[in-house]
């Protein structure tokens, strides 16, 4: 049942019941919905991230493996170019990634972080399919602005690390929001307070992110040219992406 609350006029403010008088503002309090609907859009989230972590309990070995590496690569961009140039640690790298991402979608529908108003009308699978064909888009965009606006000044080998670093730092930042949600979650925190964190988290390391690419790129041409190589190739696909995020 929903609480309500009424503001009533002047003269009957001190008086007994809860009966509203003509035109007074009722203000509702907002709960989270737990129809039908709700359950099994949480079923569905709950069984992705079920066989998800199955699949990420049996790759264990090389995820121990890549981590620490990806948490280096936060500190030193340098590191960026280690891990692209062993061919069996970033194929390990890649298959971390990939098996990340659905959890990840799993959070961006689950806590609301993207907001689209047609998602909400949709069944909650179609909804969970149109977020990662999204992502999908989004990694293909990139993809193809890279191939496009290679330059042959740059090493093919430090272009690749360069393009690939998006993978490496998706891989902190997906650990990090699960790890986040699920104590909060445990906690007891409202959904709203467990969106908040995880756009903190997403939003910090993507700043790095940035950063590092920069500096890769910085260390092959000059900083007006790396600035507009990051614009070009991370900025604008990532502000495709959030814009269609909060369409309405």
């Amino acid at each position: 049942m929903t609480d309500s609350t009424y503001i009533l006029p002047a003269d009957s403010a001190f008086s007994s019941g809860w009966t509203a008088a003509p035109g007074a503002v009722m203000l509702q309090q907002e709960k989270p919905s737990t129809g039908p609907e709700s359950r099994q859009a949480d079923m569905i989230c709950d069984s992705v991230l079920v066989v998800m972590t199955v699949v990420f309990i049996l790759y264990l070995r090389k995820a121990l493996e890549i981590l620490p590496m990806t948490a280096g690569c936060l500190l030193r961009w340098k590191e960026n170019l280690n891990l692209e140039f062993n061919v069996r640690n970033s194929r390990s790298r890649d298959a971390l990634a990939a098996i990340l991402c659905p959890a990840a979608c799993v959070l961006a529908y689950r806590y609301g972080i993207v907001r689209m108003s047609a998602l909400q009308e949709m069944h909650p699978a179609a909804a969970l399919l149109l977020i990662a064909g999204a992502a999908v888009l989004f990694m293909l965009l990139r993809a193809l602005l890279s191939k496009i606006m290679k330059p042959a000044r740059i090493s093919s080998k430090t272009w690749k690390a360069a393009d690939k670093a998006f993978c490496t730092y998706f891989i902190p930042a997906a650990v990090l929001s699960l790890i986040v949600s699920g104590i909060l979650t445990l906690c007891g925190s409202e959904p709203g307070t467990i969106r908040i964190a995880i756009l903190y988290i997403w939003g910090a390391i993507w700043i790095i992110f940035l950063f590092r690419k920069l500096q890769i790129f910085k260390n092959s041409c000059s900083l007006l040219s790396a600035i507009l190589y990051l614009c070009s190739l991370e900025i604008l696909p990532m502000a495709l992406l959030a814009g269609t995020a909060f369409l309405p």
